[in-house]
């Protein structure tokens, strides 16, 4: 079935609780709060940020490795530490546990692609650049996924004749469908508008955007004969290990480990202000609120908030925070900024301390949004001080945040954790 919105936020709602309960659970068992000691493997130190504004200074911790800088882009910022290890038998706290599987999606079958933009007839479907005009039907790949296609229309019977009616009667704005050819040649949308069908209709229209893409195997006309299948629900994540083909997400890029084909080229697009005329530095919550696309995230008990800037050695236009650990450690990182630098690509998987290591870049959706995740899965080349980091792009404010775990309990396989930090910046008090 599709998926809703109210489903997103209650998956975003369970993940903060559960990152809720996991500072707070383990203040009660623990007292202060303590990380597991780093493994004997030391890691490597990080290379020494750009000069800022003074700031006081926070609790050191042991240094871990980043992941491949992206190319030609701005440096992004990590500071990767473990808090003071904990003392001596002490257990390590435990991985934020995944959410419990969504249902499969509803895959159907459909063989013509409708030039006409009519769709009279079972097994077809268009895609619309206006969603009133039937003849402005799409009519090449590029047109699918550069903006072109705002509308879907399809015929309620699938290309075996099955009525597919009542799924498309309960579709919702915000929910998604994946229009795919192959493995490089598909496009993820996002529902922006539910119209109510005429009376007797054999189609229905929905307004979309698109959300996610390959692109490497498919481009020019689309011929009519052009059968793919639709899948309406939850869609799988893409990226990791198992990933064969480039592919864009909002306003991320990522390519298969090890690739050397074609990609897109990188966008740069100009900011509404800049923070080289304007630098800033702060301590005070009330002041960083001030600060260009601030959105403040919920915190776990006792933990707290550090500093703000906009040094435009980390920002082009917006914000970087900092977050305490209760012992006055640092927890998390927040930076929220104008999109300036579209599509650059970064690998999908990665390794390290001699192939040891593994670190993988995945899609999400996020509060509705796009959004990638980095960290080390479980299994062959874990590594608990992996670097965890969360990227959200907001196609609405043209912004883009990151949140940087910082903490024991927010680096590794700990996703979760900081996907239910990043989802917070989007609930109330927040705007939407």
């Amino acid at each position: 079935m599709p998926v809703r919105r109210t489903r997103r936020s209650q998956f975003c709602l369970r993940v903060c609780v559960l990152a809720l309960l996991l500072a707070s659970g383990l203040a009660a068992c623990n007292g202060p709060s303590e990380d597991a000691p780093a493994p004997a493997e030391p890691a490597p130190a990080a290379p020494a940020p750009p000069a800022e504004t003074p700031q006081p200074p926070i609790t050191p911790d042991a240094s871990v490795p980043e992941p491949p800088a992206e190319p030609a882009a701005p440096a992004v910022p990590a500071i990767n530490t473990a808090e003071p290890a904990a003392a001596p038998g002490e257990p390590a706290p435990p991985l934020a546990e995944s959410p419990a599987p969504e249902p499969a999606p509803r895959s159907f079958r459909y063989d013509t692609y409708d030039r006409s933009g009519a769709v009279t007839e079972p097994g077809r479907y268009a895609f619309l650049a206006d969603p009133g005009d039937p003849s402005s039907a799409v009519t090449t790949y590029e047109g699918l996924r550069d903006g072109t296609a705002t509308a879907l229309r399809i015929h309620t019977h699938d290309a075996h004749g099955v009525s597919q009616a009542d799924l498309y009667g309960a579709v919702e704005a915000g929910d998604l469908v994946e229009w795919k050819q192959a493995d490089d040649c598909f496009v993820r949308y996002q529902v922006t508008a539910v119209p109510e069908p005429p009376a007797a209709a054999v189609s229905r229209t929905f307004g979309v955007a698109w959300m996610t893409y390959a692109f490497t195997g498919c481009s020019g006309p689309i011929a009519a004969d052009t059968a793919v299948t639709f899948e309406w629900g939850d869609l799988p994540n893409l990226g990791g290990t198992s990933l064969t083909a480039p592919i864009r997400h909002g306003s991320f890029q990522i390519v298969p480990e090890g690739w050397t084909g074609a990609t897109e080229d990188p966008s740069g697009h100009s900011p509404p202000g800049w923070n080289i005329n304007n630098p800033r530095y702060t301590e005070n919550l009330a002041e960083a609120r001030r600060y260009p696309y601030w959105r403040e995230p919920a915190l776990p008990s006792g933990w707290t908030f550090a500093q703000a800037s906009t040094d435009p050695t980390r920002t082009t236009y917006g914000y970087r925070a900092v977050y305490s650990t209760p012992r006055g450690g640092l927890g998390f990182i927040v930076e929220g900024d104008h999109a300036t630098y579209r599509g650059y690509t970064r690998d999908a998987a990665w390794r390290t301390n001699g192939g040891n290591h593994l670190s993988v870049t995945e899609t999400r959706v996020i509060a509705g949004r796009p959004a990638q995740v980095t960290y080390s899965p479980l299994g062959p080349g874990h590594f608990d001080l992996a670097a965890v980091i969360v990227w959200i792009y907001d196609p609405a404010t043209e912004s883009r945040y990151a949140v940087y775990g910082e903490t024991k309990s927010l680096l590794g396989a700990n996703v979760d954790a900081v996907i239910a930090i990043a989802c917070s910046l989007f609930e109330p008090p927040n705007s939407p």
